[in-house]
């Protein structure tokens, strides 16, 4: 959902008025705003409020904290992550209605010597978000991939109902499917991490593998990295999100490219030539751009998507 039909849902599902919810965010969350403000926000603001203040909006009005942030970083997102970022929602919201409404089944071997108990305390575990958190990416796209699978062809009630509680058309979770179907996606390596302040060195061992769709790598081989610092928060790249970059050796300066430098180290930079320079670009302005001399200089590859997900 968009964030001002989001934030507007909120104040009329709370039954409060503009002047009550700025009253309670100042006095229970210690916030000042003013009921002007959260008028703005309803209606299609210039930029969403700062996680602080939607956290402390829901938390008032009753709704969903992590939602209305979540709503708030697609609507600032550039749009050429926006549609990124609304899968990542898509699919938080899977794992949330599975956990709620499909609870996942365990399987054991020999069955007749589990007890009653020892079977309770597994299903408890594998429906917990510890279970779920303790899930590789690939892991866990593959199970929410199954799980969904299964009820489109086998329960389509609550298939169906997956729907409606996402409030999104059927279009959208038929793509999310395709999207996470492990059967038409690539298997890329994890190489470590890639300096996004200074650069570091570069670090060649597997970390792991993830998914990525094949059409993003126009037919160039895949890797991804682990994102360390803050210098393209401008692009909205934070430290923890894994960039998933094609190998290639050339990019447009608009691009945003992981480069050795000395053939020693990685950072990731768009990256400008100069004659016989080359300015690494950051996009957080407190850092300064790095002149090099073209002959230190190698493309390793184009980043071609952002995952926004936690370190």
């Amino acid at each position: 959902m968009d964030y001002s039909k989001l934030v507007d849902e909120y104040i009329k599902s709370s039954g409060l008025s503009l002047a009550t919810i700025a009253e309670r965010i100042k006095g229970e969350e210690g916030i000042p705003i003013d009921r002007s403000y959260i008028s703005k926000l309803r209606n299609n603001p210039k930029y969403p409020a700062s996680d602080e203040i939607n956290r402390a909006l829901a938390k008032v009005t009753g709704g969903d904290p992590e939602k209305l942030v979540m709503a708030a970083y697609i609507d600032k997102a550039p749009e050429e992550v926006k549609s990124s970022l609304r899968k990542v929602s898509v699919y938080e919201n899977f794992l949330r209605y599975i956990l709620i409404n499909k609870p996942l089944n365990v399987e054991f071997e020999g069955e007749e010597n589990i007890s009653d108990e020892e079977r309770k305390e597994a299903e408890d575990y594998v429906n917990s978000p510890e279970f779920f958190a303790s899930l590789s990416e690939s892991e866990l796209n593959n199970l929410l991939n199954d799980v969904v699978e299964d009820m489109y062809k086998n329960d389509k009630d609550a298939y169906n109902k997956l729907v409606v509680s996402l409030g999104k058309n059927e279009g959208l979770i038929a793509e999310s499917r395709a999207t996470y179907n492990s059967n038409t996606m690539t298997r890329i390596p994890v190489l470590g991490q890639v300096a996004a302040g200074l650069p570091i060195d570069r670090i060649e061992y597997n970390e792991g593998y993830t998914l990525v769709d094949p059409n993003l790598l126009k037919g160039n081989e895949g890797f991804a990295l682990k994102v360390k610092g803050d210098s393209m928060t401008g692009d909205r790249i934070h430290e923890g999100d894994l960039v998933i970059v094609a190998v290639q050796n050339e990019v447009h300066p608009h691009e945003i490219a992981v480069v050795s430098v000395n053939g020693e180290e990685a950072t990731l930079k768009r990256v400008k030539r100069q004659n016989d320079m080359v300015m690494l670009l950051p996009s957080n302005p407190q850092y300064e751009a790095q002149l090099v001399p073209a002959n230190q200089i190698h493309i390793i590859g184009k980043v071609v998507e952002v995952k926004f997900w936690p370190a």
